[in-house]
């Protein structure tokens, strides 16, 4: 139990640290959470910080989700429960950041690392419903609620496990509850206009 709580709070740890707003801030010395959507995202640091800060935070992420999945691997190898309290934790702390009085970004980044390295057709199944969502709807917010909503059907049937379907649940709920409450920077932003995506 104590390799498990470990985790837990190592894992949360790690997705809490803010990395786009640190970048934003050591690059463009502005605070992410006053600029456009205030939301601390790749998309909302692309959009008023630049192109440099979103790329370190598209890195920082992919590091922290590999940072989640060697622990994982360290103290349980091979436990399917250690591998989705990992992501769910990363996750948990990236939505809800210690650091940043528990105001972050919507934590897909890196969830989407974390699941990659913990079982790469997972995080490649998500992405092929998003995209096919996002082509018969043509709303990326849409699209992502569809795929919140199919994640423990994603992860239990690519993983045929029923603790990465609950897994999945899990993620699911969270990020229901994130999605509801926060801007969609890429609607915000309108991208993917000259694609024919998002429009009104």
């Amino acid at each position: 139990m104590l390799s498990y709580f470990a985790l837990v709070v190592v894992s949360y740890l790690l997705g809490s640290v803010p990395f786009a707003f640190i970048w934003a801030l050591v690059i463009g010395r502005r605070d992410l959470r006053k600029l456009g959507t205030g939301n601390i995202s790749i998309y909302n640091s692309l959009y008023n910080i630049g192109v440099l800060p979103a790329a370190l935070t598209f890195a920082s992420n992919a590091a922290v989700g590999f940072g989640a999945y060697r622990l994982s691997n360290l103290l349980l190898p091979g436990d399917e429960v250690a591998m989705m309290l990992a992501v769910i934790s990363v996750t948990t702390g990236a939505i809800w950041p210690i650091w940043l009085w528990f105001s972050g970004g919507r934590g897909t980044t890196t969830a989407g690392w974390a699941t990659f390295f913990m079982n790469p057709p997972t995080a490649i199944a998500v992405l092929v419903v998003w995209f096919l969502a996002l082509f018969l709807t043509r709303r990326t917010f849409t699209s992502t609620t569809i795929v919140y909503r199919a994640l423990p059907l994603i992860f239990g049937l690519t993983k045929l496990s029923w603790t990465f379907m609950i897994g999945g649940l899990m993620l699911m709920l969270i990020f229901q509850v994130k999605h509801r409450h926060e801007y969609d920077d890429t609607t915000t932003y309108g991208l993917g206009h000259r694609f024919g995506l998002n429009k009104n």
